[in-house]
């Protein structure tokens, strides 16, 4: 019969499990206590602590989020999180890393993530990395004044002073060769025909456009009525013309006024007068026309100036 009380006796079921479990809790105290991020995501998964979320018109939410998604959630998001460190929502942002807490509310000078952003790129620590766009100067202030100011979840966009103006960054539309073949193509014919007729005179707007611009100043008293007139299968796609300088005169008032498209028109020392003007006037879409040394009058020209045309004529024509 074994001693109960010698080496070989045995704990009870209870005490064993007990035990266990102490020990179990023990560890996880300690992972916790050694890794704050571990600790706050075991007590958000228990529903012992509420995860921050931020509220849609934050300051986060309008200013520091768009920074961080364009900047950071490559290497710090869902699918990749180097050092631990996710960015692509405020509760992982406050979570912090495998080294701990990246925002300090309050500290901007003592938080990891104002630091890395702020040095320059050559740093080996600088986030983003070497290679990666950089933030600008006004968007790691908005990180630090978010920071600085509590890092609040719910404080209003428009309450944070100071906060460098919101630009709106310039898209540049994607060239689409094939758009614009299938838009020029019912009057590409014309427009090649033209071209060899009159060399450098017709060309399309841009690359992408079926739009076109008419130059006719080169050549001068070389471009009459008779060659505007050759314009005329092209007419309600050309929206800038510059007949400056040609032999164009009243007799082409028509075929200008064909040209429904024109937002710009030149015709700067020509022999064109006021007949000329009141054709133009249906023009909707005129927003220019220069006439210095031209026959018109300020009379023919009034009503272009009542429908906010930039006239340019004479000094003595008012």
């Amino acid at each position: 019969m074994t001693d109960a009380g010698g080496p070989a006796a045995r704990l009870s079921a209870p005490v064993y499990f007990i035990s266990v479990l102490l020990v179990t809790l023990a560890g996880f105290g300690a992972a916790m206590l050694a890794r704050p991020v571990f600790g706050h995501a075991v007590l958000q998964w228990a529903g012992l602590e509420q995860a921050p979320r931020a509220s849609p018109g934050s300051f986060y939410a309008v200013r520091v989020a768009p920074l961080l998604r364009d900047h950071c959630i490559g290497c710090h998001g869902e699918t990749r999180q180097k050092a631990g460190l996710r960015l692509d929502s405020l509760a992982e942002v406050m979570l912090g890393s495998r080294h701990g807490v990246v925002v300090r509310p309050g500290d901007a000078r003592h938080s990891e993530l104002f630091t890395r952003i702020s040095l320059p790129p050559s740093d080996d620590k600088a986030m983003p990395p070497s290679g990666k766009t950089p933030l600008t100067d006004d968007e790691v202030t908005v990180v630090r004044l978010w920071i600085a100011g509590g890092a609040s979840p719910t404080l209003p966009a428009s309450a944070v002073k100071g906060t460098p103006r919101l630009v709106k960054p310039v898209i540049i539309p994607e060239l689409d060769p094939a758009r614009a073949v299938k838009q020029r193509a019912p009057l590409a014919a014309a427009v090649q025909q033209i071209q060899r007729r009159l060399p450098g005179v017709v060309d399309y707007e841009s690359r992408d456009s079926a739009d076109l611009e008419v130059d006719a100043s080169l050549i001068k008293a070389r471009f009459g009525d008779a060659e505007l007139a050759m314009l005329a299968p092209l007419a309600t796609h050309i929206v800038r013309a510059d007949f400056s300088g040609t032999a164009v005169t009243d007799a082409s008032a028509s075929a200008l006024a064909a040209m429904t498209g024109l937002e710009r028109l030149r015709l700067a020392d020509t022999k064109i007068g006021d007949a000329t003007i009141h054709a133009l006037a249906p023009l909707k879409k005129l927003r220019s026309l220069s006439v210095t040394g031209t026959k018109a009058t300020g009379e023919g020209l009034a009503s272009l100036r009542q429908k906010g045309v930039a006239i340019y004529a004479d000094a003595d024509v008012h």
